[in-house]
């Protein structure tokens, strides 16, 4: 018993991004985790989002996204090559951990992270 608590914490911890001794989470966790999961719609495994990837993994999302997921890409595809790099990603993240960072300490708090949802993605 006390190995198989032992797995699941060490499960959920795996899975949840690191968190700052203020527990807050700095950028280069908010990138990784949102990286990680933006990541899961590269269908082809080539290490990048296509146009196609993007929409089909936005529409098949389990909460329907607002606005239109072939537009936001338009948007976030910063050298117009058609697919969503690293780089391109990790700007989108930067860009909205900004926005999410009300105090500007350079830390997300779970108060700032809660007072985010909703709000409308890049």
């Amino acid at each position: 018993m006390r190995m198989l608590w032992f797995l699941m914490v060490g499960c959920v911890t795996v899975a949840t991004p690191a968190l700052g001794a203020s527990g807050g989470m700095a950028l280069a966790d908010f990138q990784s985790a949102g990286r990680t999961r933006l990541m899961r719609a590269d269908t082809d495994g080539d290490g990048r989002v296509s146009k196609a990837e993007w929409t089909a993994r936005r529409q098949s999302a389990a909460t329907a996204p607002k606005g239109d997921p072939a537009r936001m890409f338009d948007r976030i595809d910063a050298n117009r090559d058609g697919a969503l790099d690293r780089g391109e990603i990790d700007g989108l993240l930067a860009r909205r951990f900004a926005r999410m960072d009300a105090d500007h300490d350079g830390m997300l708090t779970a108060a700032e992270r809660q007072a985010s949802r909703g709000r409308v993605a890049d």
